[in-house]
């Protein structure tokens, strides 16, 4: 009787625990793009610091905007501790919330400053045509936060199921300059509401891993929880489901369909390749696209595919990876980011994960309605044979799928006059503010035009 009784407590704790972990804080904002600070990057910008977060943008009106913190400074501690990669302002960052204290010491120019401030909360989300609602995906070590947006007086509306790519940046979107505010704008305007759920550790959602630290598996389950939100949610038609695959959404897309086939699948900037392939395709192509001459790809692949193997195929570690001496010389810029198994932004569980996913015989699996997008300037993308070839597999499969090229559009919903364009944005760090002003109103026309037609009446 005893045992029976201690176990109840245990239950009802656990309990507790789980309902107490449903009402998500406001996380905080702090108002910056940044990335490891490396010697290369501290010579082009006259950095005298050795180690470091490099600040490459500060938004206005934010937290760190209110500490003083410019373009160019090195933030070097944050809340007493030290930083040194993007990762460990992450990991900090993670248990703070709106109103709490932040403290940082940075350096502008040879000058060291230390400042505090109460930390911003991130802003809420408009729609002048939707109604926003705030919700919570919960399941074993994580409550992600969801956001289902519904047009204004429609019942059992139609719904965009919204898949982000593959970075662990936020997808709440309270600016309206956002070219994804604007593009999902358009379908709430055409009235189909929007969902969306945060990565675990991203935005509110708090985890007991951060995006940056979870496997490709675990990021696949974040959204097959909401998917199952999604389906429990009495404002949408669970019939008229559409899912958004952006880049590497994409790839989720065809993943969730095995739980249940939706009305349709939108692709954009997406592959159907697997990924080991993409890679020596990006290694290969995409450099061309920023002036390297095809004598330097030829030079520098003689590290990079064997490299693509080594990571991806015998799955390697950073340290191993470093522990090869024309690996270390050569991703130099690279060193303490591999020493935390990171690689372009993701730990190298995600992506050595992705490699053994089978991605052409996912697509084959969609027996649905497919829509396969490719923006004309997609640099990201590459070419737009991997968004024919989602279409040929569906079409060869008995789905429907139609491929068409949005014309002038980039990989991030944004006009450019041509590749090079571009590619300059890229380069000289201006393609934020060129994205404000051009947004491509071709996809958000095209994505209407075709779900509509698609609808279930």
């Amino acid at each position: 009787m005893k045992r029976k009784y201690i176990s109840l407590i245990i239950i009802m704790l656990l309990t507790q625990n789980i309902f107490e972990a449903q009402t998500l804080k406001r996380k905080g904002l702090l108002g910056i793009m940044m990335q490891t600070l490396t010697d290369s990057i501290a010579m082009q910008n006259n950095i005298y610091v050795k180690t470091g977060v490099h600040i490459t943008t500060v938004m206005p009106n934010s937290t760190f905007a209110n500490l003083g913190v410019k373009q160019d400074d090195v933030l070097t501690k944050l809340n007493g501790s030290s930083v040194s990669t993007i990762q460990d302002v992450l990991t900090i960052t993670n248990e703070l919330y709106e109103g709490d204290n932040i403290e940082a010491e940075f350096y502008s120019g040879n000058s060291k400053k230390i400042k505090s401030t109460a930390l911003l909360g991130r802003p809420i989300e408009a729609f002048e045509n939707g109604d926003v609602n705030y919700g919570e995906v919960v399941y074993e070590g994580n409550v992600l936060r969801s956001i289902l947006v519904t047009p204004k007086q429609a019942r059992k509306a139609p719904v965009v199921y919204f898949l982000q790519g593959y970075t662990c940046g936020s997808v709440e979107t309270a600016t309206n300059d956002n070219p994804m505010k604007k593009l999902m704008k358009d379908w709430v305007d055409a009235g189909f509401a929007v969902y969306r759920v945060e990565k675990p550790g991203v935005g509110d959602s708090k985890s007991s891993k951060h995006c940056m630290q979870i496997s490709f598996d675990e990021e696949l389950t974040a959204f097959k929880e909401g998917y199952k939100d999604l389906l429990k949610q009495e404002t949408i038609d669970a019939d008229n489901i559409f899912m958004f695959g952006h880049s590497m959404g994409g790839v989720i897309a065809p993943l969730l369909n095995e739980m249940k086939s939706p009305r349709g699948i939108l692709t954009y900037g997406s592959i159907a390749q697997n990924w080991y392939d993409y890679m020596v395709d990006l290694y290969t192509k995409q450099p061309k696209h920023f002036g390297v001459s095809d004598a330097q790809i030829k030079e520098d692949n003689k590290v990079n595919l064997k490299f693509n193997e080594d990571f991806l195929i015998n799955k390697l570690s950073g340290e191993e990876i470093l522990a090869n001496k024309a690996y270390a010389d050569f991703f130099s810029a690279n060193e303490l980011n591999f020493r935390q198994n990171q690689y372009i932004g993701r730990h190298f569980d995600f992506w050595q994960n992705l490699a053994d996913i089978n991605i052409p015989e996912a697509w084959a699996k969609v027996k649905t309605n497919v829509l396969a997008m490719y923006g004309e300037f997609d640099i990201q993308a590459i070419s737009p044979k991997g968004a024919r070839k989602i279409a040929d597999i569906v079409n060869k499969n008995g789905g429907k799928g139609d491929f068409i090229v949005v014309e002038k559009a980039d990989h991030g919903f944004v006009n450019f006059n041509s590749m090079q364009h571009n590619a300059e944005t890229l380069g000289n760090g201006t393609y934020m503010i060129h994205a404000r002003d051009n947004y491509s109103f071709l996809l958000g026309k095209e994505s209407v035009k075709w779900m509509k037609a698609k609808v279930k009446k």
